[in-house]
C-alpha cells in the first residue's frame, strides 16, 4: 500500500487545485485548541493521550467516516497539521499531489470556487 501524506486544512476527496487559502474568522473552543495541539506535535513525539484526542476529532470529520477504526487509528499516527497564510497557493493546476487536505478553519478557493469546512 503506498503512503499517503494527509494534511488536515483543506476539505474534499481530491487535493485543492489552484487552491488559494482566506483567512479565518471562526474562534477555537477548548476542545479545538487540545485537537490542533495534538495535531501539532511531531507524530513521533505523540503521547497516547494525543493519539486518542486525535482520534476523537477525526473520526467526527464526515470525510473520514467511513474508514475502519483500525485505519484511522493508523492515520492518528501519521496526520500533520498545518496553517497557511491568507493568499498562499497549496496547489497549482497540473501538479502531482503528495498529500491529501482537510480544512478545519478558513476557506480555500479552487478553480475561482470558495469552500468552507463542515460544521
Amino acid at each position: 500500500m503506498r503512503e499517503v501524506d494527509v494534511k488536515l486544512r483543506s476539505a474534499g476527496y481530491e487535493p485543492p487545485r489552484n487552491g488559494t487559502v482566506a483567512p479565518s474568522c471562526g474562534v477555537m473552543t477548548d476542545w479545538d485548541q487540545m485537537f490542533v495541539r495534538s495535531l501539532a506535535r511531531p507524530p513521533a513525539c505523540r503521547s497516547l493521550q494525543d493519539l486518542q484526542v486525535i482520534y476523537y476529532g477525526l473520526s467526527g470529520l464526515e470525510a473520514l467516516q467511513t474508514l475502519r477504526d483500525s485505519a484511522l487509528r493508523a492515520l492518528c499516527k501519521v496526520v500533520r497539521y498545518e496553517k497557511h497564510q491568507a493568499n498562499d497557493v497549496l496547489y497549482y493546476t497540473g501538479e502531482l499531489s503528495t498529500c491529501w487536505y482537510i480544512l478545519l478553519s478558513g476557506s480555500v478557493f479552487i478553480d475561482g470556487s470558495m469552500f468552507l469546512p463542515r460544521s
